[in-house]
């Protein structure tokens, strides 16, 4: 394994990395360096890239002691960065939950309930008695204290101020977390969690809905959702499972000068889930999600101080709620449009053949023996996983999912070459992309947002007079960056980053595709209206 890159000028940045490799990448291959032209067609460059903090102290002030006087109980919990690379190869988690390479994750880390017992890292309400015996149990420690969070049925949880700088995406959502384990069943190969005290719990990770978007979302400068520039922008998120807390919190919201046209519900179907502060209720977890900001530094600057432009509150009333008015179960967007890819690109079938077999002539030879790699659906859909008790690792109705059948790198020379439509071309996407993980901890290790970094990749293949090669793509996934368009695939031993942030040799390993948000539709297309992109593993013979 090579200590040192000689190339480094071919090395650009990615949805992680500033434009040069920093010194760390000089010395060691870095996950989230490609040797290939970074190129986002799809995001206007006219923004105007700068953050500005929550945009009032005394907005939320007066928002708290409006909620105080009502009879509420206002606690501030903390939006964070989680980069949970970082927290498997330090042994607090053993699974990276299938993470999204160069699409980074913030969470909401809320408070106990005003009556609950705290768990291990968290703060007890202030007026907090261990004595008093209207005590619940904690929650479940998982990932980081307030990830994994059981909730009353008439609480609230609230996000408010400035949306992030622009990028092609970002997104909210309110999840079922962990759920009880059902009597007689086997959870030996699930991510399980909790005690006698907690009760026993699995990861189920569902969405409760679609996603509140930058294409949906209602800020100041995108009011009731319009379209505009919906970055930097003051926004306000509602997450309740109860009608009546809602129009509570949405009446001290307006009483507090924000704008009715700026609040969001994310709304929990109260049908779906088990919500109380009892052993073995249901655990809830709220997630953020961003992907290829328009400037990486102001990206990175928003990120790592994200509490500083979003707050969150975890709002429960003094005197429970008497008449409890569930929010029914939501109709989820429909994906299908009836327009497929197999229509728009008729000859999609002869194209694929021809790009597969100028792939193979191309790196096969006598040394190499080329694998096609069998794909299957990645995950269900949110609600029918939850009635499946199937963990599906904080989906995104945003996008649709289907992975490569599980392999591995037995020597430095083997390689992937991953291939397909360019479904941004098509109209099925506003970006796809392909993640490396491995499979023992599920950590994305490698990838490349394939329809913005690869729009013309696979013009090489196709005669020069050729129209077909618009819409398709080619890139290599290697230990090396020998040629142009590589996605380096780091090493998991010797890795300074840490263990997860590589994958060695002789692992289990699979590629994972997502393809976000039909242009139509505006939700992730249908699993079998788009053509689904190929791999091929090329092992070097003995």
């Amino acid at each position: 394994m090579s200590n040192t890159i000689s190339n480094t000028s071919s090395y650009n940045k990615t949805p992680m990395c500033d434009f040069s490799p920093c010194d760390l990448c000089k010395k060691y291959p870095c996950p989230y360096y490609y040797n290939v032209l970074m190129h986002n067609a799809n995001l206007p460059q006219n923004l105007t890239c700068s953050i500005n903090n929550v945009e009032s102290n005394s907005n939320i002030t007066d928002f708290i002691s409006i909620l105080d006087n009502k009879g509420f109980i206002v606690q501030e919990g903390k939006l964070s960065y989680i980069d949970i690379l970082k927290l498997c190869s330090e042994g607090i988690v053993d699974n990276c939950l299938g993470n999204n390479v160069g699409a980074p994750y913030a969470v909401c880390l809320l408070p106990p309930a005003p009556n609950q017992i705290p768990s291990a890292g968290q703060d007890a309400w202030i007026g907090y008695s261990p004595n008093d015996a209207n005590t619940y149990p904690p929650n479940i420690n998982y990932l980081a204290p307030g990830f994994a969070n059981k909730l009353r049925p008439d609480e609230a949880i609230v996000v408010v101020g400035t949306t992030p700088p622009p990028a092609l995406y970002y997104c909210f959502r309110s999840y079922l977390g962990f759920v009880e384990n059902k009597q007689n069943k086997d959870y030996s190969e699930y991510i399980t969690g909790g005690d006698d005290e907690t009760g026993f719990y699995h990861m189920i990770f569902a969405s409760l809905g679609d996603q509140i978007n930058n294409y949906n979302i209602g800020t100041s400068a995108t009011p009731n959702g319009q379209p505009g520039d919906p970055f930097n922008s003051l926004t306000a998120i509602v997450s309740t499972a109860d009608m009546n807390i809602n129009k509570e919190i949405r009446k001290a919201l307006n009483a507090a000068g924000y704008s009715t046209d700026i609040i969001n519900d994310d709304n929990i179907p109260m049908d779906l889930v088990h919500m109380g502060l009892e052993a073995g209720k249901d655990t809830f977890t709220f997630m953020m999600r961003m992907a290829l900001w328009e400037s990486q530094s102001i990206g990175n600057q928003y990120l790592n101080h994200i509490d500083n432009y979003l707050k969150v509150f975890r709002i429960t009333p003094k005197i429970p709620l008497a008449n409890i008015q569930p929010w029914p179960i939501p109709a989820l967007k429909i994906r299908e449009t009836g327009i497929t890819e197999y229509q728009i690109v008729p000859n999609s079938r002869n194209d694929l053949d021809h790009l597969r077999n100028e792939i193979i002539k191309r790196y096969s030879g006598t040394d190499y023996e080329p694998t096609d790699l069998d794909l299957l659906i990645g995950i269900p859909d949110n609600f029918n996983a939850i009635l499946r008790d199937t963990n599906i690792y904080g989906d995104d109705r945003d996008a649709v999912y289907f992975k490569a059948k599980d392999f591995q790198l037995t020597n430095d020379d083997d390689f992937l070459i991953i291939y397909g439509i360019n479904h941004n071309q098509t109209g099925k996407a506003i970006y796809s992309n392909a993640s490396f993980y491995g499979a023992e901890y599920f950590n994305g290790v490698a990838g490349a947002f394939s329809t913005v970094q690869f729009p013309d990749s696979a013009t090489p293949y196709f005669p020069p007079e050729s129209e077909s090669a618009k819409n398709y793509y080619v890139y290599k996934m290697a230990r090396k960056a020998d040629e142009e368009n590589v996605v380096i695939i780091p090493y998991s031993t010797g890795n300074p980053l840490g263990k997860a942030y590589g994958v060695d040799n002789n692992k289990d390993a699979r590629v994972l595709f997502r393809v976000y948000l039909d242009k139509i539709a505006m939700v992730g297309p249908y699993i079998f209206d788009i053509i689904w992109d190929q791999v091929i593993l090329f092992k070097k013979k003995n």
